[in-house]
């Protein structure tokens, strides 16, 4: 074999073997959503009578619940009545209702309206609890709020903060979207502010996860709030379904996301991306939509922007706020029935 032709063939070698790697890395496992169908749960009571024994039974079932973060339907009279509003909130990923307490507590009361806390699967728990959760498990929990929400109250105003209005965005992407009155987004969550965590959709992703992060990640909070109302340390494996959630709102068309949504972000947010919140909010086309930047939270992470825990002082301009934006949305016509969500 002459000089020229042993280049050719180590080039051709090289090139195969380039070949082979790309495919053997583009064909790698990737982190999955699973099926665009919600856990098959039973239906929330349609009597009010019936709701807090339900929700008592419900979580009753659940092994290692820290107390404080159980579902949860916070009356606005003894009497247990619907009311014209209804308070929905759900919380972020690793966290609990906790999580901005009293933000809704205080916005219910100010808008006559009974309120109701969710618990997303797998959260309030023992920290391996978390990771055994799925994106359908969560779809399935908004579902049973929203519907908890119909139940209680008129018209239901979704309060979400973080991973918690990524799901709730899912919702709104959903064929009930118009179970929910209107949306109060709180540093929601279309992508981290580590974009090293986005190599978890990457072919190979889980793998190079527990690779870079090993089987756990988080450590214990010095303030014991915070442990009460964050699962600070769990499974690596617990990022997957909240990262596939993430990935498939980001991609879907959100200019078919309809209802009036009013996010509060901030620019200095360490948890998630606030370009990626502002791109989000720019195809979402409702004229009452307004995002709202928030520089006076005294939030040491700029993320949880509000909340007895993070940043009280930001509580009553925060329902204020909302209230006042609540006043601008023009009212829709009747609804002469609600259809019941799938379960």
């Amino acid at each position: 074999m002459t000089k020229a032709q042993s280049s050719r063939h180590a080039l051709w070698s090289l090139l195969a073997l380039g070949i082979a790697i790309g495919l053997f890395v583009s064909w790698g496992p990737k982190n999955s959503f699973g099926p665009d169908t919600p856990t098959v749960r039973p239906a929330s009571p349609d009597q009010l009578g019936e709701l807090d024994s339900w929700l008592a039974q419900v979580e009753s079932r659940v092994d290692h619940l820290r107390q404080g973060t159980e579902k949860e339907i916070v009356w606005f009279s003894t009497r247990h009545e619907k009311t014209p509003w209804s308070v929905v909130y759900i919380h972020g990923f690793s966290a609990s209702k906790l999580e901005t307490a009293p933000l809704s507590n205080k916005l219910a009361t100010t808008l006559h309206a009974n309120a109701f806390y969710t618990r997303l699967t797998g959260h309030g728990q023992a920290s391996t609890e978390l990771g055994n959760a799925s994106v359908q498990d969560w779809m399935a929990d908004i579902n049973e709020a929203i519907q908890i929400g119909s139940t209680i109250g008129d018209k239901v105003l979704v309060v979400s903060c973080s991973t918690g209005s990524t799901l709730a965005t899912w919702f709104g992407l959903t064929a009930n979207a118009q179970q929910a009155y209107a949306h109060v987004f709180i540093s929601p969550n279309f992508g981290p502010k580590d974009k090293r965590a986005e190599m978890i959709n990457w072919p190979w992703g889980q793998q190079i996860a527990y690779a870079v992060q090993g089987e756990s990640r988080g450590v214990r909070a010095e303030d014991p709030k915070r442990n009460l109302g964050w699962t600070t340390v769990y499974p690596t494996k617990a990022l997957f379904p909240m990262m596939a959630l993430t990935l498939r709102v980001r991609q879907s068309n959100l200019t078919q996301f309809k209802q009036p949504v009013l996010v509060f972000y901030s620019e200095q947010d360490q948890v998630v991306d606030p370009e990626m919140i502002k791109h989000a909010f720019a195809s979402m086309a409702n004229a009452s939509n307004q995002l709202y930047r928030v520089d006076d939270s005294e939030s040491d992470n700029q993320h949880v922007l509000v909340g007895d825990i993070y940043a009280p002082k930001s509580v009553e301009p925060m329902v204020n706020h909302i209230v006042k934006w609540l006043q601008t949305i023009p009212t829709p016509s009747p609804v002469l029935s609600r259809p019941r969500l799938n379960q």
